[in-house]
């Protein structure tokens, strides 16, 4: 702007002033406008389990003012909000305390934060939690992320009998340690935190969690599976509680896929493929694996090596399996040892935390292929295409994530699109590539193009025939490792959702969240337990927009350092019930998963 152009507008805002001498603080005014009343847009529900939540809003009129949010009771712990203080008409979150008071009202306030006077107030009664936290039976749990000596990796089972936790056994591992622990059912427990519940799993190992103890969150899809988020100053991580069906140990084939650290260099590690068994043992003539031990100039990467044996244990009570694997000697991989938690026949949770001369510290999940074994053809598989998404590093900048659709052709070809986010990059690319696939269900992806990012790599995908996949690089410039899931050109449209999600922040920190969230027409509503490099925050709102037209999301609450900021992300529809999504506004790196709830 020219200075002429200055000198005219301040003679403006003069005359402005003149004519108007209060409006622009003459005469002693000033100040913001008296408030009028404070009123609820969205009332206190009357009634409320103390196993839910209900967000409540709040409108001012007649002041440029938001208000605060009290609840009072005739007990201590009366229930909390979040955010505690909220614009006019903007929402918050009220979670009820764990246990009903005495007497169970709640009076909920809302006080204008200019005028104390004006206020609303609400009467909820609460009642019991609707049901148990989860009904009696074996669980299994798994969770993958970080804690301060990198890469984290916890797998167990515990059986529930009368709402409590009656006894367990875990396995975890990091680049420094690992061990085999037994739960201590006194100290382990069960509650409703909201209408997400915590489990806490008690060890009297040192090296686990918060002096022995890991606490975890998660948001039920059913009454058997459950999304969860660790929620301790231990780590961060995510993961799944699944009801065992069975335990009895792997028999036939499993794609299979581990992802961790090579110990011994430092090194991203990923080993995949098909294991069969046979009895108590492995059978070597159906079972083959890939690795990559990298990423960097010198990456040890291996496509298509044999097992020369293998031998698998009589299950435990809790389903759990020891795998032991000799790769062929021409590979020159040294033997593995994995415990395995059998979930069903379909699904079998992996940890590497035995003594092996391996020596590395890997976890993963194995995918039952059933009558689908040995009977993988390229015409049967053709005109598929797998949403996926994987966590791993590349050797420019580090931590990286990849999601988007194989779209694996009849004539051989890969379509479909990739989106690549590292420190450096944040991009969309319409892939070309070819593929081809065994008999076993290894599919070879290779000279994957990403023209945006300027790319060509290599990725092996290993299906289950049943809709499921894991996805593998083996390239020297990338590591990653993640699931793969067949599309079916549905959609979510709208309903009971949970999300679960895991990243790094542009700081380096990881970050983890999961909870409910509501969709509606191009939008959606709710909460997550978020976890911040170890430090968890209760009930921070989620909202956000959903464009079905470009397959974009947009979140407010994911974002650690400002929860207040928006975050973009693309999304791959799965079918109507879930969908993969990974950030792409170059604020973070992580994925996330959207699935509907039916409870």
């Amino acid at each position: 702007m020219s200075a002429k152009l200055v000198n005219i507008s301040r003679l403006g805002a003069l005359a402005g002033c003149l004519a108007t001498l209060a409006a622009c603080g003459g005469g002693g005014g000033g100040g913001p406008p008296p408030v009028t009343s404070v009123g609820f847009q969205t009332p206190p529900p009357q009634t409320l389990a103390v196993s839910d939540t209900a967000p409540i809003t709040a409108v001012v009129e007649g002041g440029d003012s938001g208000v605060t949010w009290t609840a009072t009771c005739g007990s201590a712990n009366c229930g909390s909000f979040n955010p505690i203080s909220t614009a006019s008409g903007a929402p918050t979150t009220y979670t009820p305390p764990a246990t009903v008071p005495s007497p169970a009202a709640v009076t909920i306030t809302a006080t204008s934060l200019n005028d104390s006077s004006k206020r609303a107030t609400g009467l909820t009664t609460l009642t019991a939690a609707t049901g148990p936290v989860l009904a009696d039976g074996t669980y299994v749990i798994h969770l993958n992320g970080f804690d301060g000596n990198g890469a984290y990796y916890l797998a167990g089972a515990f059986t529930v009998k009368g709402g409590v936790i009656s006894e367990g056994e875990t396995d975890f591992t990091d680049p420094v340690v690992g061990s085999s622990d037994i739960l201590q059912p006194a100290s382990s427990s069960l509650a409703f935190a909201g209408s997400n519940i915590q489990a806490v799993l008690a060890t009297a190992d040192s090296n686990l969690g918060v002096g022995g103890v890991v606490t975890v969150r998660g948001t039920k899809l059913s009454a058997t599976h459950v999304l969860i988020s660790e929620f301790d100053p231990s780590a961060t991580a995510t993961g799944t509680i699944e009801l065992q069906t069975d335990t009895a140990a792997p028999q036939g084939s499993y794609a299979f896929g581990l992802q961790g650290t090579d110990t011994n260099n430092g090194n991203p590690l990923v080993i995949g493929g098909i294991l069969a068994f046979s009895g108590a043992a492995l059978a070597p003539a159906g079972s083959v694996f890939d690795l990559n031990d990298g990423p960097t100039n010198s990456s040890l990467i291996l496509r298509g090596e044999a097992f020369a044996s293998g031998s698998l244990s009589a299950p435990d009570a809790f389903g759990r399996v020891i795998i032991d694997l000799v790769p062929s000697a021409i590979s020159a991989i040294p033997e593995f040892k994995l415990a395995a938690y059998v979930v069903g026949p379909d699904t079998v949770y992996l940890i590497e935390d035995q003594a092996d001369t391996l020596n590395a510290n890997l976890a993963g999940v194995a995918l039952g292929q059933g009558s689908n074994a040995g009977s993988f053809t390229l015409a049967g598989v053709a005109g598929t295409s797998y949403a996926h998404g994987s966590h791993g590093v590349d050797v420019d900048n580090g931590a990286l994530t990849l999601a988007g659709g194989f779209a694996l052709n009849a004539d051989g070809t890969v379509g479909g699109r990739l989106a690549f986010v590292d420190g450096a990059n944040h991009q969309g690319n319409a892939i070309s590539g070819t593929w081809s696939i065994d008999s076993n269900g290894r599919v070879s992806l290779d000279d994957v193009h990403l023209p945006s990012t300027n790319l060509t790599l290599s990725f092996q995908l290993y299906l289950d025939g049943n809709g499921n996949g894991i996805v593998m690089g083996v390239d020297s410039f990338q590591t990653t490792e993640g699931l793969a899931y067949a599309q079916t050109g549905a959609q979510p449209t709208g309903g009971a959702m949970a999300v679960a999600s895991q990243g790094v922040l542009g700081s380096g920190n990881p970050w983890s969240a999961v909870g409910p969230l509501t969709l509606a027409v191009g939008s959606f509503t709710g909460w997550t337990d978020y976890n911040n490099d170890g430090s968890p925050q209760p009930t921070v709102a989620l909202s956000g927009s959903f464009n079905a037209s470009n397959g974009t999301l947009q979140f407010t609450g994911l974002n650690a350092p400002d929860f207040t900021v928006s975050t973009g992300w693309g999304y791959y529809p799965i079918d109507a019930n879930r969908l993969l999504a990974i950030e792409v506004d170059g604020q973070a790196l992580g994925l996330l998963t959207l699935e509907a709830a039916s409870q």
